[in-house]
């Protein structure tokens, strides 16, 4: 075919860099009778879309003929696809564009040497984190609290593998929910900066009307912030890119961001230092220590779970639980240990049913509380709650209900959910099962970290520490956690 280009001269070309615009392409001499060829005549639709070029652009691409309509064509084109009919134009086979452009990126790299939990940390918290946009933005970011430190080589391979995995992303027309809230954040703080030169403007004249001035979009836009106040709950669990968009969001001053947080209960890796950015909360911070939720006795147990680890303020300094206090009591937290599984459901079972009878006891006028909702059980993951719900109900006939992002689904009396699930939820009473060693923590995920990436592994047991926290803290009158085999090094035995 008289087009096409040898694929070495394309690969050596794209790694010099410029793998967005094509090479000039070289002066070739064709019969002016011959009728014109398509440039990718050997390619079908389903090459194309697999190799992910955006379906809008596949029966586009497969028609142009010349190296002039390829470049007109690829010119808006998002990155991947511009790359793919780049590469095929070239004369690249479909496998080897395959091979080279649109392999999953995770081999081009030794797989070993960057877990995928790692890459996706590094690229939600410092990548998108800090708006990098750029090779050399990422060389200088700062990566305080990400554990182990990396040298620049290093930083340039985990550079390329984002980028492969962005590239293909967009090829096939996604995107995660951190790269959503980045762009939001960049949308919401260019916002706030053509809020800012408007009002500039308006004090440059004397505070006069600026409705001369604007067009109709930013006469209506940018004449105020989005709001005038922003309350702000669990705090702790935000990524950067959310308290940029957040901070665009209101303009500072008095009374713009009330901010409720325990990075105690902070069960995603996500370590934010206001100040960073735009958030100052030095000197107006303060400390709220009285629980309404749950009994003295239970909150003693539970603030020995995490008594021990180092906690931040979500800024430069550290929090405790010191002076944590209730005006409620109760019976002390109940600790079972067990035989086996099937011994564990078995009691879990028969307290189940007391605490059922204890909640449907009538009272002096005669009424009888409905238990529904009133009794929980938390479990560290979800296959755990599948088996307690299928034990219970069939070897036992108590109903169950799932809790899920949509909340509980299902009629049963009795809530079943994972300890992220219980995240600012409460129960009258409520079981802990499975608070076995090497369960909690999950010794299979993160004992590979102890050497490789100690810091890494401080981490991921402060995460294990903060969810058993986050599970006893749901309880308000009762608590009972069981296990079998050897207790969790959390449990405050």
């Amino acid at each position: 075919m008289p087009w096409r280009r040898a694929s070495r001269t394309f690969l050596s070309w794209k790694k010099e860099g410029r793998a967005t615009s094509r090479p000039p392409a070289p002066v070739m001499a064709r019969q002016s009778a011959a009728p014109a060829e398509p440039l990718l005549a050997s390619c079908a639709p389903e090459d194309l879309r697999r190799l992910g070029v955006a379906d809008a652009l596949i029966d586009l691409a497969l028609t142009v003929t010349t190296d002039e309509e390829l470049d007109q064509l690829i010119a808006g084109a998002p990155r991947l696809t511009a790359e793919v009919l780049t590469g095929l134009g070239s004369g690249m086979s479909v496998d080897e564009v395959e091979r080279e452009i649109t392999q999953p990126a995770s081999t081009e790299l030794d797989e070993q040497r960057w877990d995928a939990e790692f890459l996706f940390d590094e690229w939600e918290q410092i990548v998108l984190g800090q708006s990098l946009a750029t090779r050399q933005d990422y060389f200088k970011a700062r990566r305080a609290g990400m554990g182990r430190a990396l040298n620049r080589p290093e930083r340039a391979a985990i550079w390329k593998l984002l980028d492969q995995f962005t590239l293909r992303l967009g090829g096939l027309g996604r995107e995660t929910w951190a790269q959503a809230a980045e762009r939001a954040a960049r949308y919401e703080m260019e916002r706030a900066r053509k809020i800012q030169i408007r009002a500039e403007r308006k004090e440059d004249i004397g505070g006069g009307d600026l409705a001369h001035l604007d067009d109709n979009s930013s006469a209506i836009r940018y004449l105020r912030h989005r709001y005038q106040h922003i309350v702000v709950d669990e705090a702790q669990d935000l990524s950067p890119a959310h308290w940029k968009m957040l901070r665009a969001m209101v303009a500072p001053g008095a009374g713009d961001l009330f901010i409720a947080s325990d990075t105690h209960q902070r069960i995603y890796d996500r370590q934010v230092t206001l100040s960073t950015v735009g958030v100052n909360i030095r000197g107006r911070s303060s400390k709220l220590t009285l629980s309404y939720r749950t009994t003295q006795e239970i909150l003693d147990q539970a603030a020995k779970v995490v008594r021990g680890a180092t906690y931040d303020d979500l800024d430069d300094g550290t929090d405790n639980l010191d002076g944590y206090h209730s005006l409620l009591h109760g019976p002390a937290p109940e600790y079972v240990a067990c035989a086996d599984w099937t011994d564990e459901i078995t009691q879990l079972a028969e307290a189940l049913k007391q605490w059922r009878a204890d909640i449907t006891q009538s009272a002096e006028d005669g009424t009888v509380r409905d238990p529904s909702g009133t009794m929980a059980v938390c479990v560290a993951d979800g296959e755990m709650a599948g088996r307690v719900a299928a034990d219970l109900e069939m070897k036992h006939g108590i109903t169950t209900a799932t809790l899920t992002k949509d909340g509980p689904q299902g009629g049963g009396e009795v809530h079943i959910g994972t300890m992220h699930r219980f995240k600012g939820l409460e129960y009258q009473k409520l079981a802990v099962i499975g608070a076995s060693d090497g369960v909690l923590p999950r010794a299979a995920l993160i004992e590979k970290y102890e050497t490789a990436d100690p810091n890494r592994y401080e981490r991921e047991l402060k995460k294990s520490r903060n969810q058993l926290f986050v599970a006893t803290t749901r309880a308000r009158d009762a608590l009972r956690i069981s296990w079998h085999g050897r207790p969790s090094p959390f449990l405050p035995l």
